[in-house]
């Protein structure tokens, strides 16, 4: 706090107007000395807490005047015998002014001092001009300094941000406050990353700042980019295109599995998982997968149930499974239908090529193998085979030379429908594509005899290779003989029923 008796600058001004003398009669007439009278006081009723200003006054001696054209030598003083006279101006208890003046010839004096709003508290102060006995007063008023208050003003943004672009933002800050101060600015747009700068300004000077936001990825729409400081917001709408089709990355999955006799769950994440990891690649837009509860809140659907018929192919086509194609936009919701009684193996491939269709993929696309019209062995990368044995754990030799067959395959350039092979052991048949069953009995084939062929597996649409009552040295040729046809584009002659007992032996080198 300043003290109440500091003394304020003072800077004095004192006009004499005029030139001529009074009479000495005059001055010291019948009605004795005369006597000042203040007429007016300029002085501003308020000021700000930094401003500086001028009073001035305005005093007459009624009975002195100015004869208008000159006096004598004589005359020009005859006021010399008035004593001089005490004026002061004061603010409050602070004195601007005080001093002693003569009374000037022509009965006129302008009193002018300067104050400081600096040197006065804020409030209301009492103005008091004393010219001899004569005293005029004024309320002045002094402003309190307003503290620093950032504003935001001419924030600028693009239009429109194209997934994946950078956003660049800049905002003017202005101190509308007359101290000094700083400020944190925070930038942001919608819900997603936000920026802060700090800012220190002068009372009344401005600052523009900007931030680039890079990488911009959200779901399509309107978004508002916010600039605040602590005491004002201002925003502006910038639009965010998105690629996909649904117009945003994840997607709601309402998964109906009642008509599953197992968990399914890690089957589902295992087939979203995939699209997660190659929607760039194979879709051109991002895409995520998160499981809703209600079917209602859910952009696609993937119901588990036999499809006895898919779009307007007839009746006698075995399904793993239908979807919705999407074609321009999304319907609310896309559905997927797969056969429950699939393998896990098979059900993985089936729900990745349905899901394909509701994201705008058509048979024959990319990636070929998983969204050919058609499921066949070729096309599942890896293929998951299980071997087993109807007397209990398979040998070695057996396992080996079931091994040697697929490994000749994954080494051939002419595989069906794909641009390679490969395999890999499991340990169940419904993890596996296909099963490979070794029975030293056996009468599925043959009733009377050893030998190999193809039967429907333990899960719909799964093949079972059974080899029975066979020497392990032609177990490898007989896995190669079933696996054949459905996996190179032309048998050749070595595997076919023509081979002779020592090519079959003989068979991989």
């Amino acid at each position: 706090m300043r003290k109440a008796s500091a003394v304020v600058a003072v800077a004095l001004l004192v006009t004499l107007a005029g030139c001529g003398g009074l009479g000495g009669d005059t001055a010291g007439g019948l009605f004795g000395a005369p006597s000042p009278s203040i007429e007016s006081v300029d002085a501003p009723e308020s000021l700000v807490h930094d401003e500086r200003a001028t009073v001035e006054a305005t005093v007459r001696w009624e009975g002195l005047a100015s004869d208008g054209g000159g006096g004598s030598g004589g005359s020009a003083s005859s006021n010399a015998t008035l004593d001089p006279v005490r004026v002061a101006v004061r603010v409050g208890d602070a004195t601007l002014l005080s001093e002693n003046r003569s009374v000037p010839a022509n009965g006129t004096m302008t009193v002018a001092a300067a104050v400081d709003a600096a040197a006065l508290e804020p409030g209301e102060h009492e103005l008091r001009v004393t010219v001899g006995e004569a005293t005029a007063t004024r309320t002045l008023v002094v402003e309190e300094a307003r503290p620093a208050t950032f504003t935001v003003s001419d924030v600028e943004a693009p239009e429109g941000v194209a997934y994946g672009e950078n956003l660049s933002v800049a905002a003017t800050v202005t101190n509308a406050g007359d101290l000094a101060g700083n400020q944190t600015v925070r930038i942001r747009y919608g819900t997603g990353a936000s920026a802060n700068r700090t800012v220190a300004l002068d009372g009344g000077a401005e600052a523009r700042v900007s931030v680039t936001f890079t990488d911009v990825r959200l779901d399509g729409g309107d978004y508002p980019v916010v600039v605040t400081t602590a005491n004002r917001t201002r925003e502006r709408t910038v639009a965010l295109d998105h690629p996909s089709p649904y117009r945003k990355t994840t997607l709601g999955l309402y998964v109906d599995d009642d008509a599953v006799d197992r968990n399914v769950s890690e089957v589902v994440a295992a087939a979203t998982g995939y699209w997660e990891r190659t929607d760039e690649r194979y879709l051109g837009y991002p895409v995520a997968y998160e499981r809703v509860d209600d079917a209602d809140d859910a952009d696609v659907v993937l119901r588990f149930d036999r499809v006895d018929r898919c779009g307007v192919e007839g009746n006698d086509t075995r399904y793993f499974g239908c979807a919705d194609l999407l074609v321009d936009e999304p319907r609310t919701p896309m559905t997927a239908t797969v056969d429950p009684r699939i393998s896990d193996a098979e059900m993985n491939a089936t729900i990745i090529h349905e899901l394909g269709h509701v994201q705008g993929l058509e048979h024959g696309e990319e990636p070929a193998g998983l969204m050919n019209a058609t499921s066949t062995l070729a096309t599942h990368r890896p293929l998951k085979v299980h071997v087993r044995a109807d007397d209990g754990a398979v040998t070695g030799p057996v396992e080996d030379e079931v091994a040697a067959a697929l490994d000749h395959f994954a080494a051939r350039d002419d595989i069906a429908g794909s641009d390679g092979f490969s395999w890999k052991f499991v340990d169940s048949a419904r993890e596996a594509h296909v099963q490979i069953t070794y029975d030293e009995r056996g009468d599925v084939c043959f009733a009377d005899g050893g030998g190999s062929c193809t039967v429907e597996g333990e899960y719909y649409g799964q093949q079972d290779v059974r080899l029975e009552e066979l020497d392990e040295a032609v177990v490898a040729w007989h896995v190669g003989a079933s696996l054949a046809p459905v996996l190179l584009e032309e048998v050749p002659p070595e595997l076919t029923g023509d081979a002779e007992r020592r090519e079959r032996e003989a068979w991989p080198q």
